[in-house]
């Protein structure tokens, strides 16, 4: 029978773990909506946390991110059949 010390580190480990596989995402979801990424770091903090997701969720994008997006041309590719 394992140790309860070595049990403890163990659900440490599984804990970082699972705090920083979600982070290479929110990185880049914070750097696509013009944030800069490291408030991807946000999310570990407990209370900030959702403090952040809201505030993320509200604010405006950048003005380079809106001028892209009414710039881009549609794709003749993708077709949406129109129904009557």
């Amino acid at each position: 029978m394992i140790s309860f010390h070595v049990f403890q580190i163990g659900l440490l480990v599984l804990l970082v773990c699972a705090v920083m596989a979600p982070l290479p995402g929110c990185w880049r979801i914070c750097q696509r909506a013009g944030w800069p990424g490291w408030m991807s770091l946000l999310i570990v903090i407990p209370v900030v946390n959702a403090i952040a997701v809201f505030w993320l969720t509200r604010s405006r994008p950048n003005q380079i991110s809106a001028m892209l997006r009414r710039t881009v041309d549609a794709n003749p590719a993708i077709h949406f059949p129109v129904h009557h």
